[in-house]
């Protein structure tokens, strides 16, 4: 399994806390059939806004020296959405944004409890610039959960979303839960990835939520949102599914 999502740089944001913790959560995905692994420290999100790419590919250098290559490590991050989302895309490597493993799909995440109008518009700009947003926990986000036309709208505009595991595990609280349930029915859950944070606060828990999937939604989801649509982002490749 490929893991689009997850904070496991240390000291930098709500992550681990220190090398020793990182290296454990990253062996703990490896553990449940994680073979790659996504970094995706919270950019320009206040308190985190880790503005250099350098500093961060640093960090990358040694996560990956100190695990021996099991997980793989690759480059990204969770940029909070802005007003000036298209201009930094635009800079590209000489901004502060790293895409997943550098490719074509940018990690976005909204605020808890808001969508700007502006969303729509800003998403259309970055695929126009070959950049694809992928929506970073919508179930978990007050105006999508509530509101599936909302995010149906996003990914009209050309956005791809990504659930929580442990949302549909229901560990995220029933709300959660039943929104990714009304969005796998309208053909608008597109990844899986745990959003890992630590071993105490949110595990990797990819393998349990692939079993919930392969139970509740069938094989062809679970290859999919587990395998074939996470290789596909982390190549710079179209989606496959849904079709």
């Amino acid at each position: 399994m490929i893991d689009l999502h997850f904070h496991c740089f240390p000291g930098i944001d709500d992550g681990p806390e220190s090398w020793e913790a990182a290296v454990a959560l990253c062996r703990a995905a490896a553990a449940e059939g994680t073979k790659t692994i996504v970094a995706t420290p919270h950019v320009l999100r206040d308190p985190w806004l880790n503005e250099d790419p350098a500093v961060r590919d640093q960090m990358l250098l040694k996560l990956n020296t100190l695990l021996g290559g099991t997980p793989a490590v690759l480059a990204g991050c969770e940029v909070w959405f802005t007003g000036d989302l298209v201009e930094l895309a635009e800079k590209g490597e000489a901004g502060p944004l790293t895409r997943l493993n550098r490719q074509g799909y940018l990690l976005v995440e909204f605020a808890p409890g808001h969508v700007p109008q502006s969303a729509e518009a800003a998403f259309h700009e970055l695929v126009l610039l070959g950049v694809t947003p992928v929506v970073a926990h919508p179930e978990r986000n007050l105006v999508l959960a509530r509101d599936a036309e909302r995010l149906a709208s996003l990914v009209e505009r050309g956005a791809v979303a990504q659930v929580t595991a442990a949302s549909l595990l229901g560990e995220l609280g029933r709300p959660a839960m039943v929104a990714c349930e009304e969005f796998f029915r309208r053909g608008l859950v597109h990844l899986v990835a745990s959003d890992a944070h630590s071993m105490e606060k949110r595990p990797p828990r990819l393998k349990a939520a692939r079993e919930r999937v392969r139970k509740s939604w069938g094989a062809e989801a679970e290859e999919a949102l587990f395998v074939s649509n996470p290789k596909a982002v982390v190549e710079g490749k179209p989606l496959g599914w849904p079709v």
